[in-house]
């Protein structure tokens, strides 16, 4: 009888004799070998989200191995089930003899209770074990906490406590309470020493404030002591990692005291003066906000206007953002001027600001309207030109449109895009039905989002026939388009074949538009298509399944049995993947640069082995970065270079202590497990995002040429993967 994929796991970890091996063979195993068995079952077992009894022991018995490393990674496994069940048996390791699996420990109890999120009890328990299980991972993160000496345990100890969700304000003194103990005294300068523990408290502080700002303010003590973290300087004698740690706490400390809303002048005047540039910017961005206490207008507006003048192009382009929420209406200047920074994030914020101005003086109109001119005879410089189409088309609309055909023509896609886009603001009904025939999908969901808010239902025909297309994010604009559609005896029909089409190519990518063409069917159709739906309640998708479960339910009363029946994770081997961790990526971009990266193979092994598979064939070369949201993140790797189109199948969520740090890269998702293979760089520190998605690399040179890359850039090649080992 062959064995199940659990029954193997379990016998990897339990040792040779449970696979039949003699005492004296056993003692012959070279240790080697043995150990990569042992990471190869645990890597299984995590892998498969250990769905059932066999799989989960072998995880718990890979807690009692001699190895510390191997505690490491099974405590880490376990975590990432996210069963707050699994809390109690992770909690013993927070006793473990390293200090690295006590770390870890730590993190997996908070993600073993992440799906336990405050807006609404978790589905496989009610609120008030919900309240249980949170109120029993604090108690124990605090009984260790009182008697760990170790730095950097304390400091994960303090990010979990900060990070827990919280249903009561008593919970959240008590954490706040615990972060206030790990800080200790601040003085002018943070103790070195100290500095890993303190980190951690200012992370936990920033998770504290915003993830629980509905249940009232922040603790003054905690709001004093940030204030203390990020006023107090960097010592010159420090090596480099010392002073990026130090840096990092002072950021997560300003961003907790944003999410606070206890930013005051003094702060500012400290934060917008600071050597460094990601502090300073924040300082910025903090002056967006409501800015609660004594601040005068003068005092913001000195602020900002230092910001527009500073070195630093993040720091720059944050400060024109805020000058445009808060000081524009009454000077266009320092837009105007911006429009020749050198960084080109400030130039095409400008452009896109000049685009909100209540009254055009002359001076503006004729800048956007000699800009947008610039495109026939400057290619290169389309960003520029078709971002200053747009705002023309906003504020100038009688001198936008002589401008619009010379983009509806041209011959890169993203600039006809951007056509469609003015063609919307325009009203230009034309030019929208012939940019959505265009031979680029990305142009025709540009024109069909725009054409449907122009003219409604007289659309559905083109909505309809774009059903036949094989980009995701057109099939799905067009499904989501024809709701209330009175042309159901043409739309039914295409809809019902788009699904069978799209679910055939069996990706599990196609979640989101097969979900809006089921919606759609379920509206028009009539529950004489139930025939043609039920067979889905066995799909790969459990998402898709139980939609198509619901609806013949509505139809006939009766609902089909929901069985999904999921497309096998991908595989990879963990001898493989170590290689990994010694390679020196380089991505090469078409319009010039390259930047390096090292992959985090023990973080991310499957993410890792999944990204070098596709490298190495080639996927990811002359895709685009399609996403860029300067000061946040750029993204791309999408075959249709949109948010929807990605390689498949899914790819598992691997969340552990790796923080989403400026040069780190993550992978784009859209849900739990839902990783599509599309890459995003953190441009800037983005604490938010941790214990959501995977960090899987680190750029380790050429940060300056991510920083310049725009909208649909293209990726020309990535080198430097070991080769792939052909058995």
């Amino acid at each position: 009888m062959k064995k199940t994929l659990s029954a193997l796991i379990l016998a990897v970890l339990l040792g040779p004799f449970s696979l039949g091996t003699s005492p004296g063979q056993a003692q012959n195993l070279n240790a080697l070998q043995a150990e990569q068995a042992l990471r190869q079952g645990i890597f299984e077992a995590e892998n498969s989200r250990a769905p059932d009894a066999a799989a989960l022991k072998a995880l718990t018995a890979a807690l009692k191995d001699q190895k510390a490393d191997i505690r490491r990674i099974a405590v880490r496994a376990l975590g990432r089930l996210e069963r707050p069940s699994l809390s109690e048996t992770i909690a013993v390791l927070l006793a473990d003899p390293d200090a690295s699996v006590r770390a870890e420990a730590a993190n997996a109890i908070g993600q073993s209770v992440n799906a336990l999120k405050p807006a609404g009890p978790a589905p496989e328990t009610g609120r008030k074990a919900d309240t249980a299980f949170v109120a029993a991972a604090q108690a124990r993160l605090f009984s260790r906490l009182d008697s760990e000496r170790d730095p950097a345990v304390r400091g994960a100890l303090a990010q979990t406590i900060g990070r827990l969700p919280y249903r009561d304000v008593d919970s959240i003194r008590a954490a706040e309470k615990a972060l206030l103990a790990v800080i200790g005294e601040i003085g002018a300068r943070l103790d070195p020493v100290r500095l890993p523990a303190i980190h951690g408290a200012a992370k936990g502080a920033e998770s504290l404030f915003r993830l629980q700002a509905r249940m009232g303010p922040a603790g003054p003590e905690l709001v004093a002591a940030m204030k203390s973290i990020v006023s107090a300087k960097p010592d010159p004698g420090w090596n480099p990692r010392t002073r990026e740690t130090a840096a990092g706490a002072r950021r997560l400390a300003l961003l907790a005291l944003t999410s606070a809303n206890r930013l005051d002048e003094p702060v500012f005047e400290s934060a917008a003066a600071d050597p460094d540039e990601q502090l300073r910017r924040l300082a910025m961005a903090g002056l967006s906000g409501r800015v609660q206490g004594s601040i005068p207008a003068a005092a913001v507006e000195r602020l900002v206007r230092r910001g527009l003048q500073d070195t630093s192009g993040m720091v720059r382009y944050e400060a024109l953002r805020v000058y445009g929420r808060r000081l524009m209406a009454a000077d266009t200047a320092p837009a105007f001027a911006a429009v020749r920074d050198s960084w080109p994030h400030t130039a095409l914020l400008a452009l896109d600001l000049l685009g909100q101005a209540a009254a055009p003086k002359d001076q503006v109109r004729e800048l956007l309207e000699k800009t947008a001119r610039g495109l026939p005879t400057n290619a290169a410089a389309w960003h520029t030109a078709a971002h200053a189409l747009v705002s023309l088309a906003r504020i100038a609309p009688d001198a936008a449109r002589p401008i619009l055909p010379a983009f509806e023509s041209a011959a890169a896609w993203p600039i006809r895009m951007y056509a469609a886009r003015a063609a919307g603001l325009l009203k230009d009904e034309a030019a929208l039905r012939r940019l959505a025939g265009d031979p680029r999908d990305n142009v025709r969901e540009a024109a069909l989002s725009a054409l449907v808010g122009l003219i409604g239902h007289q659309a559905d025909a083109l909505l309809v026939a774009s059903l036949s297309r094989p980009d995701y994010q057109l099939i799905q604009t067009a499904a989501r388009g024809l709701k209330q559609s009175s042309a159901a005896e043409t739309a039914v029909p295409a809809l019902l074949e788009a699904l069978d089409r799209v679910t055939a190519e069996r990706r599990d990518t196609s979640r989101d538009p097969r979900l809006a063409l089921l919606e759609r069917i379920g509206e028009l159709a009539t529950p004489a298509a139930a025939t043609r739906i039920a067979p889905y309640a066995a799909d790969f998708d459990p998402a898709v399944a139980a939609s198509a479960a619901g609806i013949v339910e509505r139809w006939t009363g009766r609902k089909p049995e929901v069985r999904p029946r999921p497309i096998s994770v991908v595989r990879a081997r963990m001898a493989e993947v170590e290689k990994l961790g010694s390679a020196v990526v380089q991505v090469t971009m078409a319009g010039g640069g390259v930047f390096e990266l090292k992959l985090l193979t023990d973080e991310a092994p499957a993410t890792a082995a999944r990204f070098a598979t596709l490298a190495r064939a080639g996927y990811y070369n002359r895709l685009t970065f399609h996403r860029i949201v300067p000061n946040f993140i750029i993204q791309g790797g999408s075959p249709g270079a949109n948010e929807i189109m990605g390689d498949g199948p899914y790819l598992r969520d691997e969340l552990g202590l790796a923080s989403h740090d400026r040069g780190t890269l993550g992978i784009s998702t859209r849900g739990r497990d839902t990783g599509d293979a599309q890459i995003f760089v953190n441009v800037v520190d983005n604490p938010r995002l941790d214990h959501d998605y995977t960090v899987f690399a680190r750029i380790i040179s050429g940060l300056d040429v991510v920083d310049r890359i725009l909208e649909c850039d293209v990726i020309e090649r990535i080198d430097g993967l070991i080769p792939q080992r052909h058995e």
